[in-house]
């Protein structure tokens, strides 16, 4: 039900124009979106034979034996587990759109998605996190192309649903940056005109 509810709310925001401003739902709803157009780029090279795999298997391999993975059900929670993580995993990405800006937010989301290739799929297969292997250099190839999809999807969708304020440009967080480095400058630079003024006052005397 508490599900239900938040889809309520963001189709909500969406349908009346206002924007978000919670990360964590950001981040999640963002990461889903990601993750789903991840596997439609992943499901349209197994179809073509490019790739051996899907997201489901790879991830339903993490809890049971290949061969389980031919009964449907198994694959679905393969599936949902894909699902969920690649959710969980647009969290950070929005985290750090909040820290450098929303500028160069494609290449930025490009450079995220090459780095979960690495951490998740390139370190899973050599660790054997994963109990389904992939033999083909095609399949390495397509999964980096699917994540580079997830991180290009996943900022997009961040820049579309997040409020000016909470995501500004980087140039504006740079001035606010340099603002507030000026204030204690002023503050000291006040405080030693003062104190040169004391002194003159004191000589006068």
């Amino acid at each position: 039900m508490k599900l239900l509810h938040s889809l309520d709310r963001v189709s909500e925001f969406i349908s009346s124009g206002k924007k978000m401003r919670d990360s964590i739902p950001i981040g999640f709803i963002s990461g889903l979106m990601g993750t789903i157009a991840m596997d439609l780029s992943n499901l349209m090279f197994k179809k073509t034979g490019i790739s051996e795999k899907t997201y489901a298997e790879f991830a339903g391999s993490i809890l049971m034996r290949p061969s389980r993975l031919l009964f449907k059900e198994n694959r679905m929670l393969g599936q949902i587990l894909h699902l969920i993580t690649g959710s969980i995993i647009g969290i950070p990405l929005f985290t750090v759109l909040k820290k450098t800006g929303k500028d160069n937010h494609l290449f930025k989301g490009a450079i995220y998605g090459t780095f979960t290739w690495e951490l998740l799929y390139s370190f899973g297969l050599r660790y054997n996190v994963f109990r389904s292997r992939a033999y083909w250099t095609s399949t390495h190839m397509t999964t980096l192309i699917d994540n580079l999809v997830y991180g290009f999807v996943s900022s997009a969708t961040m820049i579309f649903l997040t409020d000016r304020a909470v995501l500004p440009k980087g140039s504006d967080k740079q001035l606010e940056t340099q603002r507030e480095g000026e204030i204690p400058k002023l503050n000291d630079d006040r405080t030693g005109d003062s104190f040169y003024n004391y002194e003159d006052e004191m000589r006068l005397h």
